[in-house]
């Protein structure tokens, strides 16, 4: 029996060994982003007038790699943390682990049709519904990890648990606000709001913090 088992009863895999199954998966996946990169095939003779140009002509596929990797290892630093506040996993745990790596491995290719054909609806559709899949599975996984107390190592402070939930809804609700762009048939490229949201959300977290702050020294 392994010491998380010995921990709590519904525990039947290590911790460790479902830590290392994620971490192989996000590194795969990262990896395997830069595939949509491919080399152009250009005559050596035609190369300094063609492939600046070719490059140029590449944007939408540079800028489709840079934000899911940013986003892949957003995702990653969050499931670090998830685990950092686990003593054990149970059944729940394991399972919702299992359905976020499925899309975490359809990344590459939302990513690649995304960066492909930037200009067709259906294209960069398919990466926002990944990532909003991707984004409501990790919240439902911190929801259900804070709401059980005997898989926890240690309390998560209210603080943490508020700065948690708006980091993983800015995913959401970035992936949502690029799917309404593309139904109302915005003419620019939905991808921003990966940074858009998330960058809003850090500025609101600082501005609440901020208004806490006086509050606790009051209080103290």
């Amino acid at each position: 029996m392994t010491m998380d088992a010995q921990q709590n009863p519904e525990s039947f895999i290590s911790k460790n060994r479902l830590e290392a199954l994620v971490d192989g998966v996000f590194a795969f996946a990262m990896t395997l982003l830069v595939v949509s990169l491919s080399v152009p095939d250009i005559p050596k003779s035609a190369a300094a007038v063609e492939l600046p140009q070719h490059i140029a002509t590449m944007f939408p596929e540079f800028l489709s790699f840079l934000i899911a990797f940013l986003v892949l290892a957003g995702f990653w630093i969050v499931h670090h943390e998830h685990f950092h506040y686990l003593k054990s996993v149970n059944s729940w745990v394991l399972w919702l682990n299992i359905f976020i790596l499925i899309f975490v491995v359809l990344v590459p290719f939302s990513t690649n049709i995304s960066g492909d054909y930037p200009h067709v609806p259906i294209a960069p559709l398919i990466f926002h519904l990944n990532m909003l899949a991707l984004g409501v599975l990790f919240l439902v996984q911190w929801q259900y990890i804070i709401s059980r107390p005997a898989l926890l190592a240690s309390p998560v402070r209210p603080g943490r648990i508020q700065d948690a939930v708006m980091e993983r809804c800015s995913i959401i609700l970035s992936a949502v606000s690029g799917i309404l762009l593309l139904y109302i048939g915005v003419n620019f490229s939905t991808m921003y709001m990966y940074a858009v949201f998330p960058i809003v959300t850090r500025l609101l977290m600082w501005y609440l913090h901020t208004k806490q702050e006086p509050r606790s020294g009051i209080a103290a």
